[in-house]
């Protein structure tokens, strides 16, 4: 018997939800839909039930004989209104289904050095030199977006004019990243890793890291990993290699060219920096709150970035 078969059958029977949970156990992710059907319909007979007690008992239709038909008739109406579903059916699927692991070898591919690359990983260390003499080397930054902005708006036009990325960019991108500066990624001794970026680390990164659990986006949903991320000893460092990474990438060519902030954040997401597919977008309402703002120091902009989206 196939497992529409199974959940075809008159109201509920043990057997028949028996074959089901072996079913389901053999192939999870083919039976998916069919156990999340049956679980949606017995919610419609929760429902109905509770409908039922709410309601005066009927003295003429209160025998123990008519609740069983009544039971029953609850059961049968929930079982066929679950066929056709009422929509929970395909989101108790998608919650019970396991995420698609990446592939093993996702970001372990070398790629060869030609003497391309290292003219741009030579202009990109000569890029690394000028922000390290040009930016100022502070070490924290507390308090709300006005005071984040202080410390960082400065290094930021610095970087900007020595990489060619849009310093608006820049300072968007180290507010969604951080909030503000208030949500950092921490080393495991608690202490702050200064990234700003987000930048994790792949085979290539020496320096230190520390794991922490992110959000990442696949085929479209977000789910929770532990990842490894860059860890600093200062902002300026921070900065340093976040130019570093996109003026010596040439995928990131249409980033540090960018005519403007929105279309550099735009770039920046067709480039593949973030898995969010509405990365480009928050990045965008950011920058235009910080143009408007600027003069201010921003201080209408959002304390929680949360309140954008």
């Amino acid at each position: 018997m196939k497992i529409s078969d199974t959940v075809s059958n008159l109201a509920y029977d043990s057997n028949a939800l028996d074959k089901l949970r072996r079913e389901a156990r053999a192939h999870p992710r083919t039976q998916a839909m069919a156990v999340a059907r049956q679980v949606e319909s017995l919610f419609m007979q929760m429902m109905l039930k509770s409908m039922r007690q709410a309601l005066p008992e009927d003295p003429l239709f209160g025998s123990q004989q008519s609740k069983l038909f009544t039971s029953l008739y609850d059961q049968q109406i929930s079982q066929m209104a679950g066929n056709r579903g009422l929509g929970m059916a395909q989101m108790i699927a998608r919650q019970m289904i396991p995420a698609e692991k990446p592939d093993e070898r996702a970001g372990t591919v070398p790629m060869p050095l030609g003497t391309e690359r290292r003219t741009v990983v030579s202009q990109a260390s000569a890029i690394q030199q000028q922000i390290r003499a040009a930016v100022p080397d502070f070490s924290t930054a507390s308090g709300g977006p006005e005071e984040f902005l202080k410390r960082l708006l400065q290094p930021a036009r610095q970087v900007s004019a020595i990489s060619g990325i849009p310093h608006h960019l820049i300072l968007a991108q180290a507010a969604l990243e951080t909030g503000w500066g208030r949500r950092q990624i921490l080393r495991n001794n608690g202490l702050p890793s200064f990234n700003l970026f987000g930048i994790k680390a792949g085979n290539g990164w020496q320096g230190e890291t520390t794991r922490v659990v992110t959000t990442e986006y696949q085929q479209g949903q977000a789910v929770k990993q532990l990842a490894s991320f860059r860890v600093y000893h200062s902002y300026r460092e921070a900065l340093e290699d976040y130019a570093r990474l996109l003026t010596s990438n040439p995928r990131y060519h249409q980033v540090t060219t960018a005519d403007s902030a929105e279309s550099g954040a735009r770039a920046l997401q067709d480039a593949g920096y973030a898995t969010d597919p509405r990365y480009a977008g928050k990045l965008i309402v950011l920058i235009r709150q910080l143009k408007q703002n600027s003069q201010q120091m921003l201080q209408s902009v959002p304390q929680d970035l949360r309140d954008l989206f």
